[in-house]
C-alpha cells in the first residue's frame, strides 16, 4: 500500500505527530495512520473529512478518529465495496446478456420469416430479380446471428470471470475477518461486531452478552507438548465454540488462547448455563496423540460473563467481562463467574478485615 521512499516517509510522519500533538490525540497506530494519510495527502475524501473537522472546531475524539478510519482506511470496508461493485457489474452483466439473448432470439425468428419469404418467391414470376435482394438480406442476417453468437459467447466468458473475481473477493473477505489458524472471527470482526450488535440490543431493548474464555494453563501445556499440539487444543476449542452458537451468534480468537462469545438475546444467567455446557464438553475430551497414542490429560477452561448496560462504554463491558474471568482464574479455573457475581465478591473481599 505504501511507496514511500525514506524522505517523504519521514517527512509525512513528522508532520503526521506533529497534527496528532497539536490537536492533543494519542499518537495510536490507527490515529498515526489517519494523519500520516492525511499529508500524504493520496485520499481527497479522507482529506476533505479531516479539513471540515477542523473547519468546525469539532474535537478529535476516540470514536471520531475511529469513524474516520472505519470509513476511509479500514480494508475489510475496502473489500465490502469492492464486493458490492462485482456484484452490481454482474447484475448489469446478466441484464445485458438477457437482452442480447432477447435480441438474438429476434434475429433468429427473422431470418426464418425470409427463408420462408424466399421460398414463396421462387415461384413467383418476379422471382429472377427479386431472389437476389432477398439473398442478399438473408446473408447479412446469417452475419448478423454470427456476431450475435460470437457476442454472446464473450459474455458467457465475462460472467464466468466476474465469478470467478467475485469469489476471490468473498475469499479475501473471509481472510481479513477469519482467524487463519481456527477458522472463528478474528479480533477485527469481534470488535465490529460488538459495535453493531450492541447498537441492535440497545434500540430493540433486548439483552446481549459478551463471555471471555481463556484455556487453563496453556503455556504450560504449549511447552510441555510444543506448540503444533497447542494449536491443536485451540482447534479443538475453537470448534467446541462454533460448534455450540446458533443464529447471530458470534465465536472469535480474542487473542493467544483466548476466545470470546457474542451473545445476542441472551441474558447473563443464560450465557453462564452456556458456558458450563462448553466447560464440560472441552473439560470431557481425552486428549491424545494421534499418531503414537501418547494420552496428553486434560484441558479446561475458565470464563467470565458480562450483560451489556444501555449506553455503556463497550470498553467498560469488555473490561467487565475480563475481569469476571479473572476472578474464575481466581476460584480456581474451570468455572464461569458473571461480570454482578465478581463485582459482588470483589466488592465482599474490600470489607473484610486483614
Amino acid at each position: 500500500m505504501y511507496h514511500d521512499d525514506l524522505h517523504q516517509a519521514a517527512e509525512f510522519a513528522h508532520a503526521a505527530v506533529a497534527s496528532m500533538a497539536r490537536f492533543s490525540i494519542p499518537p495510536t497506530p490507527v490515529n498515526f495512520t489517519i494523519w500520516y494519510e492525511y499529508h500524504a495527502g493520496r485520499d481527497p475524501a479522507l482529506s476533505h473529512a479531516i479539513d471540515a473537522l477542523l473547519a468546525s472546531n469539532r474535537p478529535f475524539t476516540p470514536e471520531v478518529t475511529l469513524q474516520l478510519y472505519e470509513e476511509f482506511l479500514n480494508p475489510a470496508r475496502m473489500l465490502r465495496a469492492s464486493r458490492e461493485t462485482t456484484e452490481k457489474l454482474q447484475e448489469a452483466m446478466d441484464e445485458l446478456r438477457a437482452y442480447i439473448g432477447a435480441a438474438e432470439q429476434d434475429t433468429r425468428t427473422y431470418g426464418d420469416k425470409l427463408e420462408h419469404f424466399s421460398d414463396k418467391l421462387d415461384n413467383h414470376p418476379a422471382a429472377p430479380s427479386m431472389g437476389a435482394l432477398v439473398s442478399a438480406m438473408l446473408q447479412e442476417t446469417r452475419v448478423m446471428q454470427q456476431r450475435n453468437q460470437s457476442l454472446e459467447e464473450r459474455l458467457a466468458e465475462t460472467t464466468a470471470e466476474v465469478q470467478m473475481l467475485r469469489e476471490h473477493f468473498e475469499q479475501a473477505r473471509r481472510e481479513a475477518l477469519s482467524d487463519s489458524l481456527t477458522g472463528l472471527a478474528n479480533r477485527k470482526n469481534f470488535e465490529q461486531t460488538l459495535t453493531l450488535l450492541a447498537k441492535a440490543a440497545q434500540d430493540s431493548h433486548e439483552p446481549l452478552s459478551l463471555m471471555l474464555l481463556d484455556i487453563d494453563h496453556f503455556k504450560q501445556f504449549n511447552d510441555r507438548h510444543g506448540h503444533q499440539t497447542g494449536d491443536t487444543v485451540l482447534q479443538l476449542v475453537a470448534r467446541t465454540l462454533s460448534d455450540n452458537v446458533k443464529g447471530q451468534d458470534l465465536a472469535a480468537r480474542y487473542g493467544g488462547e483466548e476466545f470470546a462469545l457474542l451473545l445476542p438475546r441472551t441474558r447473563a444467567d443464560q450465557a453462564v448455563k452456556l458456558g458450563d455446557n462448553l466447560r464440560m464438553l472441552i473439560a470431557g475430551r481425552k486428549l491424545v496423540k494421534r499418531h503414537t497414542g501418547e494420552e496428553l490429560g486434560r484441558i479446561t477452561i475458565s470464563a467470565g460473563v458480562a450483560e451489556y448496560r444501555t449506553g455503556e462504554a463497550l470498553s467498560s463491558l469488555v473490561q467487565r467481562a475480563d475481569a469476571a474471568l479473572y476472578e474464575a482464574k481466581r476460584r480456581g479455573r474451570n468455572c464461569v463467574v458473571a461480570a454482578t457475581e465478581a463485582a459482588s465478591d470483589m466488592a465482599t473481599e474490600a470489607v473484610l478485615p486483614n
